[in-house]
């Protein structure tokens, strides 16, 4: 429900643009988890590669300052790695796929009569649709091998043998870059307010770094 929620509440927001531009949007990213501080001692953490593609929506407001938002599939993640300084953990690949809705306030300035300066701040809300986590757990027993699916969940009881991540995910992100004619490239940034994780202590964010086209075309 909250999933359909986030949606309609995007369609509608695009719908009450008397004038505005639509295009699409395509991202190559690195994705990782980024540790708010529980757990900095026990696991490395390192980038994997994802991909966020969709729809994207711009409105002025005046010469300069700009809204956009719109809807996108956006993969998330990381790579985390046991350092072997506690009884037990786990070393895997957890990738999480999100139906996000960005909201940004975009400024645009001339650098020439073709080129705009982009720079762009804003909050996202993404609601998770699949994911995986693979690799091995490390215990006083031994080694056991992971596979599974994400369940999403606010459940905050472990459940053994299961990865265990929030439906919801919000946070803020950052852009720039430049607008050419009806192009914009950008290297875009954004990271999750709050952990992941329902269960435990571990206190894992997500975060992206990436590069980004997209192609918009005014419509009245």
């Amino acid at each position: 429900m909250k999933k359909c929620l986030i949606i309609l509440l995007c369609f509608i927001s695009v719908s009450s643009f008397a004038q505005f531009s639509i295009g699409v949007k395509g991202s190559f990213q690195m994705a990782k988890l980024f540790d708010k501080g529980s757990n900095q001692q026990y696991y490395n953490l390192t980038n994997i590669n994802t991909i966020a593609a969709g729809l994207v929506v711009e409105k002025d407001l005046n010469k300069y300052f700009f809204i956009q938002s719109g809807i996108e599939y956006n993969q998330k993640g990381g790579y985390k790695e046991f350092t072997g300084l506690a009884v037990g953990g786990t070393t895997s690949t957890l990738k999480v796929n999100y139906i996000q809705v960005p909201l940004h306030l975009v400024y645009k300035e001339n650098i020439n009569k073709h080129i705009k300066l982009l720079i762009s701040a804003g909050v996202y809300g993404a609601a998770g649709i699949s994911g995986t986590e693979k690799g091995y757990d490390q215990s006083p027993s031994g080694t056991t091998n992971i596979d599974r699916k994400v369940q999403f969940t606010n459940n905050t009881t472990y459940v053994n043998n299961t990865t265990m991540v929030k439906p919801l995910d919000f946070g803020y992100a950052f852009s720039g870059g430049i607008e050419w004619k009806k192009f914009q490239f950008t290297i875009d940034f954004s990271r999750g307010f709050q952990s992941i994780f329902p269960v435990g202590s571990t206190n894992f964010a997500t975060q992206t770094l990436g590069i980004s086209a997209a192609y918009l075309m005014p419509w009245k």
